[in-house]
């Protein structure tokens, strides 16, 4: 069992001069980014969900939609991930830049920005945060569920 913290967002100033994203359009963001991954990527038994996350402080708009999938690593291959952000960036992803971070992998490709690392040392899972845009003006406060889950078919 995987405890997945969904506070800390991509820290990301936003786009003022961009229309806003209504709650559906912030979701398929990441939704179909994530399709996308688990369809190009060799992900074992991928599983997730998202939720709206502040990108200003705790509670206020604008919000972003983020992503958690996680999926099984195979034992003792720890190009795997390697694996997986190669299989990304033949399909458009490309690396973003990192400030202070260690992380696995930071990809970026149509304003999602994608975080891939190992869970801890040792372990079978790994996980990857996808990030969307800071551009959904709506109220998610009080969001009750606040997590959605999502269905992916691994390839």
């Amino acid at each position: 069992m995987a405890f997945v913290v969904v506070n800390e967002p991509v820290v990301q100033a936003p786009n003022l001069s961009a229309e806003p994203l209504t709650d559906e359009q912030a979701a398929a963001q990441v939704v179909d980014a994530a399709r996308q991954v688990v369809a190009v990527a060799p992900l074992r038994e991928p599983a997730g969900g998202y939720a709206y996350v502040s990108c200003k402080n705790a509670y206020e708009p604008p919000y972003q939609a983020v992503l958690y999938l996680n999926f099984v690593m195979p034992q003792n291959n720890w190009r795997y991930l390697d694996d997986i952000a190669t299989a990304m960036t033949a399909h458009g992803w490309t690396p973003a830049p990192t400030t202070a971070e260690h992380v696995g992998h930071k990809l970026t490709k149509d304003g999602v920005t994608a975080v891939m690392q190992r869970q801890s040392a040792g372990a079978d899972v790994a996980s990857m945060r996808l990030y969307g845009e800071c551009r959904n003006t709506a109220d998610h406060r009080n969001d009750n569920p606040a997590w959605t889950e999502v269905a992916f078919e691994a390839p």
